[in-house]
C-alpha cells in the first residue's frame, strides 16, 4: 500500500473524531455498519466473509464497480437483517486491492480487499515486459522520448529493452502535473507502478517517481535528414562531465566521419554556478547512390559520479531515382527502361528469363520444362501524394499451366525486401497471342508510400509457359471495378465504399450475418447484420458496398443489391487439391472450396476449434467458426473457406454437413 493511502486512512479516522458529516467515513454509520472494513484473500485465491447490518435497504455502488478478478454475493440486502457477503479472488501471483462502496440510504461505507503483498518487485525492463498485468513494479533506465508533457507518458530504457510509462505522478502524487518534475530525456530515473498491457504495448501506468539523476550530456540539435548528395553537418552538445566523447557505430562508418570539435566554455553566474559546457561536432555524410538509410551517433560525457550518454539520429534519402505519378513504361521504344531483373530460380546455363523484346515488350520464358522463378522489378514510385493509385498494363501469352502460381502481380514497400500479392482481375485465353487489358489493379492499401511493383514468373517441370508484358500505366483516379478480385485489390485499412460492376457473383454459403461470395476472380468475405442474403443467389449488375481489411485480408462490411438483377442458381464448390490451394492460396481466399482424401491429423471436437489437415505432404490449419458445435476427425472430402488470420492461412469450416467421411 502506498504512503499517500496510509495518509488517507489517518485522515479518515481523523474526520470521524472530528466532524458530523459522516457520509465519507470508514466505520459504523447510524443506519449501517459492517464488521469489517478492511479484508485480505490469500495470494493462492479464496474467500473471505462479511457481514453487513442495516436499517435501510443497501447495494454495493454501481458507479464504483467491483473489478472482475472479484466476485460478491450478494450485492445488496435488505433494511433490518444483517447479510453475510462473501467475497472471492482465483489465485493471482502479485498483489492487487480495490476499495468498494456499500450505500444505504444516504449513507455510504469503504470496504477495503486486497489480495497478496502490494510491496513493489525490483525488476528490468525484460522482466516487466515478460512479467504479470496488474503487478507493481520497480525499475530504473533511461528517459528517451517523451510523448505526452501534460500526463507524463515516456519511454524508458534499460540494457534489456524499453517499457512505455502511461502517466506519472507529481510529489503530491496527482495526476496532470509532470512538467514539475522537470524530467528530460537523457536522465536516469527510477519508477514505481502496476504493469498493464494495452493493445499489445506493455505500460507501468501512473507511476511514482523514486529518483531522478539528471543527465550529464544533452544534445541540443535535431535529428535531420541529408540530400542523397551527403555533405557536412554540426551536433551542438551541452555537457556537465569531463568532456564530449564521440561513438560512431562501425556500421555506420563507411558514410558518416568524425570531421572536428569545438568547444565552448560554459560561464558561471550567481544563479548557474556550475554550467554545462558546449561542444560543437562537426560530421560529413557521404553521397548516397543506394537505398535511404539512417544513422545514430552516441555522445558521452562522464565524471567522479558517474557516466550520461544522448543519441543524435541521421538519415539520408534514397539515391536511387523515385518516379512520380501518373508512371509509364511501354518496353518498346525505352527497352527495359528503369527496371530490373531478379533471378530467383535462374537457369542452370545462365540465360535470362526476362527479356526484352521491341516489339512485344518484356518477355519470360523458360524454354524447358525445369523449374525457374524470376522477377521484373519497377524502380521507386513514390504514391506519397496519391490517395487512390490504380495499375494497368497489357500482356499474353502462351503454354500456362497454373496461371494464378505462374504469372502474379506483387508489391513491395521495404525496398524490394518483402512483398503483398494482388490479383491480376483478366488473363489472356493463352489460346493465341492477343494482348488483354489487366483491368484496374488498385493499389489504394498502399497510397501514402514509396513502392516497387513486379512482374513475377514462375515456370515448373509440368508447365513453363512464355509472358508478354507491356503498356504498364500506374496513376492516381477512381477505378472502375468490374470483379470481386479488383474489389479485394482496392480494399485498404480504413473502410471505404465503392462501386463496382459484376458477372455471375455467387452467394455460396451463409451463416447469421457472415456471407460469402464469388465469382471467376476470387471471393470475398460480408459480414454485416441483418443482411437478406442466401446461398445460391446469383448477382449480375451494379453493386455498391463498403470494405476495410480485417486479419490481413478483405472483408465487405455492406452491400446494396437494389440496382443489381438477382436471381437463383445452383452453388458448386471449387474442386482443387490442397498443393493448388496453397500454391494460389489470395485467389480462392473466401472461395466455397472442396478437398477430396484429406485427412485431419487433428481433428475438431466441440471443445477444440483448432484442428489441421494434410494431403500428399501438405497440411493446413482447419479452424471451427461456430462454437461448441463442430465435430469432424478421420479421413474424407472436406468443403471450406480458405481465410486467415494475419499471417496465418487456415480452413474456415462452419458446418457438419460439409465433411463427408470416407
Amino acid at each position: 500500500m502506498k504512503l499517500k493511502y496510509f495518509l488517507g486512512l489517518f485522515l479518515s479516522a481523523i474526520l470521524f473524531v472530528g466532524c458530523s458529516d459522516e457520509n465519507d467515513l470508514v466505520g459504523p454509520l447510524g443506519n449501517i455498519s459492517l464488521d469489517k472494513t478492511y479484508v485480505s484473500i490469500q495470494p493462492g485465491g479464496g474467500s473471505v466473509d462479511i457481514t453487513v447490518t442495516s436499517s435501510t435497504d443497501w447495494k454495493f455502488d454501481e458507479d464504483v464497480a467491483i473489478p472482475s478478478w472479484l466476485t460478491v454475493t450478494p450485492t445488496s440486502g435488505e433494511a433490518g437483517t444483517s447479510t453475510k457477503v462473501t467475497i472471492s479472488a482465483e489465485k493471482c501471483e502479485y498483489g492487487r486491492e480495490a476499495e468498494l462502496q456499500i450505500t444505504a440510504g444516504e449513507k455510504t461505507q469503504f470496504l477495503m480487499v486486497r489480495q497478496g503483498s502490494m510491496e513493489a518487485s525490483d525488476a528490468t525492463c525484460a522482466e516487466v515486459i515478460a512479467g504479470a498485468d496488474g503487478k507493481t513494479y520497480r525499475v530504473k533506465g533511461v528517459v528517451t522520448s517523451i510523448a505526452n508533457t501534460t500526463y507524463g507518458n515516456w519511454y524508458l530504457q534499460d540494457e534489456t529493452g524499453v517499457v512505455y510509462i502511461y502517466g506519472t505522478l507529481d510529489a503530491d502524487g496527482a495526476t496532470k502535473n509532470f512538467a514539475s518534475l522537470g524530467i528530460e530525456i537523457g536522465d536516469y530515473v527510477k519508477v514505481e507502478g502496476p504493469k498493464t498491457t494495452y493493445n499489445g504495448t506493455v505500460e507501468l501506468v501512473d507511476v511514482t517517481v523514486l529518483e531522478v539523476i539528471k543527465s550529464l550530456i544533452k544534445v541540443a540539435t535535431m535529428d535531420a535528414t541529408m540530400t542523397k548528395d551527403g555533405g557536412e553537418f554540426q551536433v551542438k552538445v551541452a555537457y556537465k562531465g569531463n568532456g564530449c566523447m564521440v561513438t560512431i557505430p562501425e556500421e555506420y562508418q563507411d558514410w558518416i566521419t568524425y570531421s572536428n570539435m569545438e568547444y565552448i566554455k560554459g560561464i558561471p553566474t550567481k544563479l548557474e554556478t556550475n554550467p554545462a559546457d558546449t561542444a560543437l561536432v562537426t560530421f560529413k555524410c557521404a553521397a548516397n547512390e543506394g537505398e535511404a538509410r539512417n544513422a545514430t551517433i552516441e555522445f558521452r560525457s562522464a565524471n567522479a559520479d558517474g557516466e550520461s550518454s544522448a543519441t543524435y539520429k541521421i538519415s539520408q534519402e534514397t539515391g536511387l531515382e523515385v518516379f512520380s505519378l501518373p508512371f509509364e513504361e511501354t518496353f518498346m521504344t525505352n527497352g527495359i527502361g528503369a527496371f530490373t531483373m531478379q533471378e530467383i530460380t535462374p537457369r542452370e546455363d545462365g540465360t535470362s528469363i526476362w527479356y526484352n523484346d521491341a516489339k512485344y515488350g518484356m518477355v519470360a520464358k523458360a524454354g524447358s520444362a525445369i523449374d525457374t522463378k524470376a522477377m521484373l522489378i519497377s524502380p521507386k514510385i513514390n504514391l506519397q501524394n496519391s490517395t487512390s493509385p490504380v495499375l494497368t498494363f497489357e500482356h499474353t501469352g502462351r503454354y500456362v499451366g497454373d496461371m494464378y502460381h505462374e504469372l502474379t502481380f506483387w508489391v513491395s514497400t521495404d525496398g524490394c525486401e518483402t512483398w503483398t500479392q494482388l490479383l491480376i482481375p483478366n488473363y489472356p485465353t493463352f489460346k493465341d497471342w492477343n494482348y488483354v487489358n489487366s483491368g484496374d489493379i488498385s493499389l489504394k492499401a498502399f497510397a501514402g508510400q514509396i513502392v516497387n511493383i513486379a512482374f513475377q514468373y514462375v515456370s515448373t517441370t509440368s508447365a513453363y509457359a512464355t509472358w508478354e508484358v507491356k503498356n504498364i500505366k500506374l496513376e492516381d483516379r477512381v477505378p472502375e471495378l468490374n470483379c470481386i478480385a479488383q474489389i479485394n485489390n482496392a480494399t485498404a485499412s480504413e473502410e471505404a465504399s465503392w462501386t463496382a460492376t459484376l458477372t455471375d457473383a455467387v452467394v455460396t454459403y451463409v451463416n447469421g450475418g457472415n456471407a460469402f461470395i464469388q465469382d471467376a476472380t476470387g471471393g470475398i468475405q460480408l459480414y454485416q447484420n441483418g443482411h437478406a442474403l442466401h446461398a445460391g443467389q446469383l448477382i449480375n449488375g451494379k453493386v455498391k458496398g463498403t470494405s476495410k481489411l480485417y486479419n490481413m485480408y478483405a472483408e465487405a462490411t455492406s452491400l446494396d443489391l437494389s440496382e443489381a438483377t438477382v436471381t437463383e442458381s445452383d452453388v458448386e464448390p471449387i474442386g482443387i487439391g490442397l498443393d493448388v490451394l496453397l500454391n494460389d492460396y489470395l485467389r480462392y481466399q473466401n472461395c466455397m472450396v472442396q478437398l477430396e482424401n484429406v485427412t485431419f491429423d487433428t481433428g475438431l471436437t466441440t471443445s477444440n476449434r483448432n484442428g489441421m489437415i494434410s494431403q500428399n505432404g501438405y497440411s493446413i490449419a482447419v479452424y471451427a467458426q461456430v462454437k461448441n458445435s463442430i465435430e469432424m476427425s478421420g479421413a474424407g472430402k472436406l468443403i471450406c473457406f480458405p481465410t486467415r488470420y494475419k499471417t496465418n492461412l487456415q480452413l474456415g469450416v462452419w458446418d457438419n454437413e460439409h465433411f463427408k467421411a470416407d
